[in-house]
């Protein structure tokens, strides 16, 4: 059976000729063969972008790679130059000849592949048309010959199919016969396809599937909103990227429209002010920690008594006169909380009101610990399914760290990350920039997708002077001047966001243990990317 990317296609969403087509190659095509369904790319024709798709990429380690274009409809014909596409509602005019369309994305990938790799494509690389409805009994055009057509009467038998095309391109190209890539190789050419596919929806290329998937989370998560009403207070475990933040932001607004008031609280100020802008109600309140004791209290915060590095306010808050109080609180990253924190929650309730916790044990970076100060007694409902990170992403986060392993990857591959280590300033910088530059201007991925993520602050960080990235404003302020400039976080800062491209400056020490905390940490830091991460490992002298 054939390694699909991705694993399964929803019948329904489909075009029937592109499900027929999947699924062939899924039971027919052996465990050698990677087939990539819908893959987006674009070209530049006089300075103006002209987006693209393959509609499916065969790769065959034995061969190299094919680019097949897939027509449905009950026949096709060709007047005057003009390819006409028959269906039982008539026929309709294409834009072009399907064969032209098949070879551009051949000569796409070979291209791409050769330009990430520095290095020239080895092995067969062809294209071809199937019509899985109906059979092709002669050339439609000079220029369509029949090696190049997969019709009806080839789909019982893809797998032979498959060989004789790779033979005759092989042919063509005077390849030789012996397999032309090492297993490295291999890994290479399906990670840079993984990389057009994750950098393709990161440009703005939201395949149709991606939106369909949106759409079933949303669906499962307003499932879970329905049971949750049912507990008037309740823990929400789930490992990170499991939609745990939405299902709150989600609870919220639901509470606001029946005409309730709710309160988000949560440790991270940058995630506060996230899910502010996106609830924007007066009868909701969003705080981190300290805005929300500061919005109660004002100066008396700063005599606020501390332990173990945190403001205790629940006395101060428990003998405030007219304490308002709201119909449903959440706390959202509760692994940050003391528990005098959760105390406090709980005194904003109101007599009936709901209060939910929801947390990841795996990302406590900071080694807090709630107690039982929450009052919740059931245990908890858990979140398994991550639907944040692409796969490759996600399990690298687990294998680097040993956390989330409860959690399941998300089916979309996505390239692995790409991890780099580095003793001299110059050469990160030099690195990061050509990231960006080659990002920005050769992928077409906005500079706001873009967080350089770091375990320092940027003025104790290697970058600590850099004001420009590949050619973009550096910034550590909380709100960017400007959508063209370069967004530099902390990981504790960035807790519970996320970006489509992550690049992470890990300073490291020597001969340094990954604790608890470390590991924590990078696991916090590795999950905030959704489609591609870059792991920047610096290492320092030995702490003094």
């Amino acid at each position: 059976m054939a390694i699909m990317h991705p694993a399964q296609i929803p019948e329904v969403y489909h075009a029937y000729s592109e499900v027929k087509f999947f699924n062939a190659c899924k039971d027919q095509l052996s465990d050698k063969y990677h087939v990539f369904y819908s893959v987006r790319w674009y070209s530049t024709n006089n300075g103006v972008r002209e987006d693209s798709e393959c509609d499916f990429l065969i790769f065959n380690p034995d061969y190299g790679f094919l680019c097949v274009e897939v027509k449905g409809g009950t026949g096709i014909r060709v007047e005057d130059g003009v390819w006409h596409l028959i269906d039982h509602g008539g026929e309709r005019k294409l834009k072009r000849s399907p064969y032209d369309q098949a070879e551009q994305s051949m000569r796409f990938f070979k291209k791409y592949y050769e330009d990430e790799m520095e290095a020239q494509f080895l092995g067969v690389y062809g294209c071809a048309v199937a019509y899985p409805n109906y059979s092709i009994n002669s050339p439609i055009t000079i220029s369509s010959p029949m090696e190049m057509t997969i019709d009806l009467s080839a789909m019982n038998e893809l797998q032979k199919r498959m060989t004789e095309l790779f033979r005759y391109f092989r042919n063509q190209r005077r390849v030789g016969a012996s397999s032309f890539l090492s297993p490295d190789s291999q890994k290479k050419f399906i990670g840079v396809v993984n990389k057009r596919i994750a950098l393709s929806i990161s440009a703005g290329a939201l395949i149709q599937d991606k939106e369909r998937e949106l759409f079933e989370i949303n669906r499962t998560q307003d499932t879970v909103i329905d049971l949750l009403a049912h507990y008037p207070k309740a823990f929400i475990v789930g490992g990170a990227g499991t939609g745990k933040t939405w299902i709150g932001i989600k609870k919220i607004i639901r509470c606001v429209q029946d005409g309730g008031r709710g309160l988000y609280l949560c440790y991270n100020k940058a995630l506060a002010e996230h899910v502010t802008a996106i609830i924007a109600d007066n009868r909701a309140d969003s705080h981190h920690i300290d805005s929300f004791a500061y919005s109660l209290l004002r100066d008396k915060v700063v005599s606020a008594p501390e332990q173990n590095g945190c403001k205790e306010y629940s006395d101060l808050i428990a003998n405030l006169p007219n304490l308002k109080r709201y119909d449903l609180v959440v706390v959202d990253e509760g692994q940050d909380f003391s528990e005098d924190w959760a105390f406090c929650a709980n005194l904003m309730l109101k007599d009936g009101g709901s209060l939910y916790v929801f947390y990841d044990e795996s990302q406590n970076i900071f080694k807090r610990d709630f107690g039982e100060k929450f009052y919740i007694d059931a245990p908890p409902f858990v979140l398994r399914y991550n639907i944040r990170n692409t796969a490759n992403i996600y399990r690298y986060a687990q294998e680097q760290t040993s956390l989330g392993l409860d959690t399941i990857a998300n089916q979309i591959e996505g390239v692995e990350p790409d991890c780099r280590r580095f003793t001299r300033k110059a050469q990160i910088v030099s690195f990061i920039d050509s990231v960006i530059n080659k990002l920005v201007n050769k992928e077409g991925v906005a500079p706001q997708k873009i967080v350089i993520l770091s375990n320092c602050k940027k003025e104790n960080s290697i970058l600590s002077k850099t004001v420009v990235v590949g050619g973009h404003n550096l910034s550590d302020e909380l709100v960017l001047s400007d959508v063209d400039s370069i967004a530099y976080r902390t990981v504790q800062g960035f807790k519970g966001l996320e970006s489509d491209v992550i690049i992470y400056i890990n300073h490291t020490y020597k001969n340094e243990q990954k604790t608890d905390r470390v590991r924590a940490t990078l696991y916090t830091a590795h999950t905030r990317a959704r489609f591609y991460l870059y792991v920047l490992d610096f290492e320092e002298s030995e702490r003094i």
